[in-house]
């Protein structure tokens, strides 16, 4: 690393700190006087734990709503334009410093910001958003009844059951109109229940108030019993049906990984749980794709001056976000492939870049 080099990264950083300390400040100021003012007045929440809130939070406004890759454009645009403006770019190009090695230094930085990303959102990121999340459903969800439509599973237990329940509540872990029923070589066995809870002192899912029927190939034969109170006949625990209810960001790639995994082999809907597991790849590399981005225009004002180089690079950048969650809209319905949703705005935006960078006039 030369003299070059440290000055534009040591210029990069110190503007890309200032960045990201401007954009939590308003992040923190507008989410407490919009979001959480009126509930802690009115439940009285202790100061200490709206700290703790936004300490855990913080982080994953930084990396996952992206204010880090906002503040490494602002960074670029800066030091890169001013230095366009004063002529340093110009005596650089006429000292037969290429651009190429000019760009060297913002683009390892934004590939070290991609990979700490991505590091961190997979150790320390992970602990802070379950932290967060926990605080967030004892302190600031305002409705704690979840009842909803219930969800079905097949392959549960040794005999391949399917569940089917029409209501469940989450919270609780309990729900209603329950059919289970699995096929063998003599027929069905049929379950009909009118309620199934979770009881963890024995870790076992409890029908009550049904009827279990086995119903032979023979249409004469046909067996039936009344359920009072008995465990139902498999032995999945909640953790496992659930696992895709937890949001992605507390889990690792491997985490998530087996989940969706497991909840496929019990058939449940994995798209977007498949969507998301992808942008945790995609989405740490937007410094890498957005510093391509900011580089050319920055190196523009020369033409236009500053502030038309930064209109221009935020409007790219506004353009970016845009088509980013509108592919992830189309792959959570499932109109795209999970990969191709998770990857298109990046591999559109990269290849822009990279064009502009290569058509600059030197």
């Amino acid at each position: 690393m030369n003299v070059m080099d440290r000055y534009f990264g040591t210029r990069i950083v110190a503007t890309l700190f200032k960045a990201v300390f401007a954009f939590i400040f308003l992040y923190v100021l507008i989410d407490l006087i919009t979001a959480r003012q009126r509930v802690i007045d009115k439940y009285e929440v202790p100061w200490d734990v709206v700290l703790r809130y936004y300490t855990s939070n913080v982080p994953t406004f930084i990396f996952e709503f992206q204010a880090m890759s906002l503040a490494l454009l602002v960074a670029t645009l800066f030091v890169l334009g001013k230095a366009a403006q004063d002529s340093e770019i110009t005596a650089l190009l006429a000292g037969g410093v290429s651009l190429g090695r000019i760009a060297r230094v913002p683009v390892f930085i934004a590939l070290m910001l991609s990979l700490g990303i991505f590091v961190y959102e997979n150790t320390v990121g992970i602990e802070n958003s379950k932290m967060g999340n926990r605080i967030h459903q004892e302190y600031f969800r305002r409705a704690l009844d979840d009842t909803n439509q219930g969800p079905s599973w097949t392959q549960l237990g040794a005999a391949n059951w399917s569940c089917h329940i029409l209501h469940f509540n989450h919270t609780a872990l309990t729900g209603t109109d329950v059919f289970i029923h699995a096929f063998d070589a003599q027929g069905m066995q049929e379950i009909r229940a009118e309620r199934i809870y979770w009881e963890p002192a024995t870790k076992q899912w409890i029908l009550e108030d049904g009827r279990w029927a086995t119903i032979r190939r023979n249409p004469d034969r046909k067996d039936a019993r009344r359920i009072t109170q008995e465990p139902a006949p498999f032995s999945e625990t909640p953790d496992m049906l659930f696992a895709l209810k937890q949001p992605p960001s507390t889990k690792t790639v491997g985490a998530l990984y087996r989940d969706l995994k497991n909840a496929e082999a019990m058939g449940v809907p994995t798209t977007r749980a498949r969507v998301a597991f992808h942008t945790k790849f995609s989405r740490p590399a937007l410094c890498f794709i957005i510093v391509w981005l900011a580089i050319p225009f920055a190196l523009r004002v020369r033409g236009g001056g500053l502030f038309l180089s930064f209109g221009l690079s935020i409007a790219l950048g506004l353009a970016y976000v845009t088509l980013y969650a509108i592919a992830i809209g189309l792959g959570n319905i499932g109109l795209l492939p999970p990969v191709v949703a998770a990857w298109l705005a990046n591999v559109v935006f990269l290849g822009m870049g990279v064009l502009f960078f290569h058509k600059m006039r030197t």
